[in-house]
């Protein structure tokens, strides 16, 4: 029944769309073949001027006594073509002058824009009636002039969306190895582009057809004894009275073209679905029975995409005072389960079963309106990203009070409750701090900010995606912390979205651990630490207990420096971030930088990976001394050192192929490799990272975390580099797909004799790989040497606090399992 009911609200929703398609189609087709199929021409004299409807003239005659009927037939296809062609040209030189203004930037970014500013300064209608008269009447002079009035916003709205594109690693990974300016435009920020754009251009059509018809209507387009729509209604506007055909038929086909055209826009817009209400579901008073004191209660849900099951009868339970902790690979459902405890579903999911309490009430049986109320009285959700998650406008204590406005807190009780919930989290409570804005904290400050807003108006169930992942280990840590006291106090129902046993293992009172969307195994921490019956759960000890044990063997590498730095600073914002930086990496051997979040670490790696624009030292690649701009380095240098960026889900652009991105940097880099060739070398690369030949077909979007890893690996290594560039290759995957990742690294440095950099702010991953380590904190070098020797013996308090942040799961004694 549900699914029939999901059904039926999905054809229901584009029928809209259906019925507007047909009308700007059938709308086109006319106006493209009325001149082919019009009973007379356009300028045959049928009878006397406005003559009623009869005859040879079923729609009466115009200003001039020729046919109405013939005359809108072949009149609208100079309003479609001057509304097409003007949006294509708009579009070609606006999108190509906003990508390389946003791409290029300062000062060519600057004269683009002082270019948009001054033709958007003047009046549309100015400017259009400028054009035309510089170009001549006629419908070219009036579509070149509609071309000239929608460039400057289509520039805008380009550069915009490209800035956002430029973003992603998987465009600065293709500026990082060299590519022309036109191969990053072409192929990896336009591809991603189009869908941003076709949206667009369906509003820009409207514009433009508004545009072409009302300069016609003025008398700048087809001239007589020419037919056109907004022609027809300039001419016969006085004979309104004795033929009102005349003027209402072309004016008709105008406002049916812009109707339709305008609804097919928006109803191809996607928008946020809410699982809608289905029958036999208790009311709400009913509901609240039979919970148990529960805060959230699931029962058999399940949840597919395409026929995939994304949730198969996943049942759980989480009283208030308690926390359950949703571990698994990514992919796994976690994100879902959290989502649906809200009663949300993405868009393309589809329920097919289950119930979902929250605070006794079906969520999924609720109607929009009440379902807001529900989660503002009884939900609070802490997103995964720190630098997102607050207003960048509101200040600390407006924003904490913005959350309490919002669920009808007095004012007068607002700011005493904004104190109480800073000083939960162990924030100051202070005016000063208050009136902070969020680019005045660190990242941890952020995260707890964002955790007194969700606890401000005592919920009851608290929801945190991943709330430590962009955070150094000893600000983690101290969260948990947070997060137990909370617990301990007796405050809501928390559920603790991780990839890391480890580090919930302290603060979790249950784990249920998610595979392909069911819940292999669900118990107390204990329990599943002691005997996990599951092959998923036990991957997820066995790399908790291993995460803070040194490996063993030698890492240092041996020889002449692969990778050398003396004297590095660089300066961000006129502020210096980094300050006397020497470094040194030999060939086979490892370099670890560790350091708290703002430390500087990324910094680093992009100055030496030419990113960064403003900063100074020496750097040298073997004997030769590399220049600090990209730019200026030469092919060869740019092949010798590879970067793998940090996050696995943004490095692979979604629009190629594996077998397209691996074989990018050999088609720059080794120019001399047939395709044939190309082909065998990309399946060769792949197998060398653990993946098979057939993964070459797939898109980013069909592999796992841990896959998209292997192949930024895999062309990483197509350049044949002496150093790899490793921008904190783990952090968004989970334990056990990050052992293997570190795994893979260490196999690749000793077998090929690479030398690895690599970024982190989690001290496990220079304990696994060895090597040398140095500590990175307010942009100085605080602590370098082996790392047995640095974890041995730390001499600065920045490594201890980071050493004594690692998790450590306890050993418990055996228990006895239920397994679900």
């Amino acid at each position: 029944m549900i699914r029939q009911n999901r059904s039926a609200g999905w054809f229901r929703r584009r029928a809209g769309a259906v019925t507007a398609g047909a009308a700007l189609a059938v709308v086109v087709l006319f106006a493209l073949l009325g001149p082919w199929l019009a009973p007379h021409a356009p300028g045959a004299v049928l009878d006397m001027p406005y003559a009623p409807a009869g005859g040879d003239a079923p729609l009466g005659t115009d200003h001039l006594g020729s046919d109405v009927l013939s005359r809108f037939m072949a009149g609208g296809r100079s309003l479609v073509l001057s509304a097409v062609g003007a949006l294509a040209v708009a579009y070609v030189l606006g999108a190509g002058l906003g990508m390389i203004a946003a791409l290029r930037g300062r000062a060519v970014d600057a004269a683009v824009l002082r270019l948009v500013d001054v033709l958007l300064s003047l009046p549309s209608f100015l400017l259009l009636s400028v054009v035309v008269v510089a170009v001549g009447r006629g419908s070219g002079g009036v579509a070149v002039a509609t071309a000239v009035v929608l460039f400057p916003e289509v520039v805008r709205m380009v550069r915009a969306a490209t800035l956002q594109a430029l973003q992603h690693d998987y465009v600065e990974a293709a500026v990082a190895r060299g590519e022309p300016t036109r191969y990053v435009l072409v192929r990896e920020v336009l591809p991603n582009l189009l869908p941003v754009l076709a949206a667009d251009a369906g509003v820009r059509f409207v514009g433009a057809a508004f545009t072409v018809a009302t300069a016609a209507f003025l008398g700048y387009g087809a001239q007589p004894p020419a037919a056109d729509w907004g022609l027809m209604i300039l001419e016969n506007r006085d004979g309104l009275a004795l033929q009102p055909l005349a003027v209402l038929v072309p004016a008709t086909g105008i406002l049916v073209l812009l109707l339709s055209a305008n609804l097919l826009v928006d109803a191809l817009q996607p928008t946020a679905r809410t699982p809608g209400r289905h029958r036999g579901t208790a009311s709400a008073t009913t509901a609240a029975a039979g919970t148990g004191g529960c805060a959230l209660r699931i029962r058999d849900l399940t949840v597919e995409a395409d026929g995939t099951r994304v949730l198969d009868g996943v049942d759980l339970d989480v009283p208030r005072g308690r926390v359950l902790a949703l571990v698994g690979p990514s992919g796994s459902g976690k994100t879902t389960i959290a989502l649906a405890s809200f009663g949300e579903l993405r868009p393309g999911l589809t329920l097919v079963s289950g119930e979902v309490r929250l605070a006794g009430l079906s969520v999924f049986g609720l109607r929009p309106r009440r379902l807001r109320t529900v989660r503002a009285r009884h939900a609070a959700y802490v997103p995964q990203d720190p630098r997102t998650s607050l207003a960048p406008t509101l200040r600390v204590g407006a924003h904490v009070g913005e959350f309490l406005r919002a669920r009808g807190v007095p004012r007068a009780e607002r700011r005493g409750r904004v104190r109480a919930a800073l000083r939960m989290v162990q924030l100051p409570d202070d005016d000063a701090f208050s009136r902070r804005r969020p680019h005045q904290l660190s990242g941890g400050q952020r995260q707890r900010v964002a955790l007194a807003a969700a606890l401000a108006h005592d919920p009851d169930l608290l929801v945190l995606d991943e709330p430590t992942s962009a955070l150094d280990p000893v600000t983690a840590a101290s969260l948990l912390a947070d997060l137990a006291r909370i617990r301990d106090r007796g405050g809501p129902a928390i559920i603790l979205i991780a990839h890391d046993l480890a580090h919930v293992a302290a603060v979790a009172d249950e784990v249920a651990v998610l595979e392909g969307g069911r819940v292999v195994e669900h118990g107390p921490v204990g329990q599943l630490l002691a005997a996990p019956a599951s092959e998923s759960a036990r991957r997820l000890v066995v790399a908790a207990r291993s995460a803070g044990t040194p490996r063993a063997g030698d890492s240092s590498g041996s020889g002449e420096p692969a990778l050398s730095v003396r004297g590095l600073s660089a300066v961000r914002g006129g502020r210096t971030v980094l300050d006397g930086i020497d470094l040194d990496v030999t060939s086979g051997g490892c370099l670890s930088v560790v350091g708290p979040s703002g430390g500087g670490k990324t910094t680093l790696l992009r100055c030496l990976a030419g990113l960064h624009a403003d900063w100074s030292g020496e750097l040298r690649l073997g004997a030769h001394q590399l220049p600090l701009r990209l730019r200026s380095r030469l092919r060869d240098d740019l092949r010798r050192l590879q970067l793998v960026p940090q996050d696995p889900y943004d490095s692979l652009n979604p629009r190629h192929t594996v077998a397209r991105i691996v074989a990018r940097p050999l088609h720059l880099f080794r120019p001399a490799l047939d395709a044939d060739a190309r082909r065998a070398e990309v399946h060769h690369l792949l197998e060398r990272v653990g993946l098979k030949a057939s993964h070459a077909a797939l898109h980013p979007g069909q592999l796992s975390g841990g896959q998209r890893q292997r192949v930024a690996l895999a062309r990483a290594l197509a350049a044949e580099p002496r150093v790899l560039l490793c921008d904190e290759a783990t952090s968004a995957l989970d334990a056990p797909t990050a052992a293997t990742v570190l795994a893979l690294l260490d196999e690749l440095r000793r077998e090929l004799g690479l030398a690895l950099v690599v970024v982190t702010h989690d001290m496990t991953v220079p304990v696994r790989l060895g090597g040398h380590l140095a500590v990175l904190a307010d942009g100085r070098i605080r602590e370098s040497g082996s790392v047995e020797r640095v974890v041995a013996a730390p001499s600065d308090e920045v490594t201890a606090r980071l050493l004594s942040a690692i998790p450590k799961v306890p050993s418990p004694p055996p228990y006895e399992r239920t397994v679900k």
